[in-house]
């Protein structure tokens, strides 16, 4: 259980726009505090807040247009955004609530996944991703903390850096701002250039191989720099290295996956979904 903290932006008892009631903390992180909660018809909640510490205008807005963009999206594997507004000064977003844990979660508890599990989920990650690409929307930091695996099965969270395609000219981003997640970014996030699907199909190739071989692609054991010299420079290694059993069909889906020229990947992720599943294990 997540304790209360001093500087937190809400409180238990809280009331939220109206209709929604605060109960606990349950996640505290960097760039929100998130709350259980219970709206008035008695539906289970997920209250997301700003901390004050980070209330600067542009990041007020960046994350109430995290809700806009997350609230056109309704797929059974995306996380459902049900509200967004203030209370007081702090701005809020409420979606479903969910239980189970993430994959960076089932990583640190379970190593690897087998290559037949972590194909359905990857593909159910797609799925997401497509649902968002159809409507213009570039989530631009998929990784094992922002899936989430629940009873019902794979739910994409967390569009706090989604990028609008459709209106390039209002990003609230400031020149030269790479935005990302650094272990998980493609090239073209690294060099700040323009960004697109294949961006989260970058993300989503090399989640596949960090699934498979329980451990970052790109580890980040040396500055941001290097790093990122070494995301422009080097080629994903290969998955079969570390596991044989899984044969090279792996190693060429995911270089193809995560290759430096975005025209070089798969097109859209339902051509990426269509060439993993053919990679499935006969039963």
């Amino acid at each position: 259980m997540v304790t209360e903290a001093p500087f937190d932006p809400l409180s238990p008892g809280d009331r939220v726009l109206d209709k929604y009631v605060v109960t606990r903390a349950i996640e505290r992180g960097g760039m929100s505090v998130v709350y259980a909660g219970n709206q008035d018809d008695g539906r289970e909640v997920a209250i997301k807040a700003l901390p004050k510490k980070l209330r600067t205008r542009v990041l007020h807005l960046r994350f109430l247009r995290e809700a806009r963009l997350a609230m056109q999206i309704d797929h059974p594997n995306v996380v459902q955004t049900l509200d967004a507004g203030m209370i007081d000064d702090v701005p809020v977003i409420v979606m479903e609530r969910l239980r189970g844990s993430t994959l960076a979660d089932d990583l640190r508890k379970g190593g690897a996944f087998s290559l037949r599990v972590a194909i359905t989920i990857v593909r159910d990650v797609l799925r997401g991703a497509g649902a968002a690409h159809e409507r213009g929307v570039v989530h631009r930091d998929i990784k094992p903390s922002n899936v989430f695996r629940h009873a019902d099965g794979i739910k994409l969270i967390d569009f706090g850096l989604s990028k609008d395609l459709a209106n390039q000219g209002q990003l609230l981003t400031g020149p030269g701002e790479a935005l990302g997640t650094p272990s998980y970014m493609a090239p073209e996030q690294v060099l700040v250039d323009a960004v697109d699907a294949r961006t989260d199909l970058h993300a989503v190739g090399l989640l596949l191989y960090e699934l498979v071989v329980g451990e970052r692609a790109f580890p980040a054991r040396e500055s941001v720099q290097k790093l990122f010299e070494r995301i422009l420079t080097q080629p994903v290694p290969d998955a079969s290295e570390k596991r044989p059993e899984l044969g090279p069909a792996i190693d060429l889906f995911i270089a193809r996956a995560t290759h430096k020229t975005p025209a070089k990947r798969f097109a859209s992720a339902e051509e990426m979904s269509a060439a993993l599943r053919r990679l499935l294990p006969p039963r």
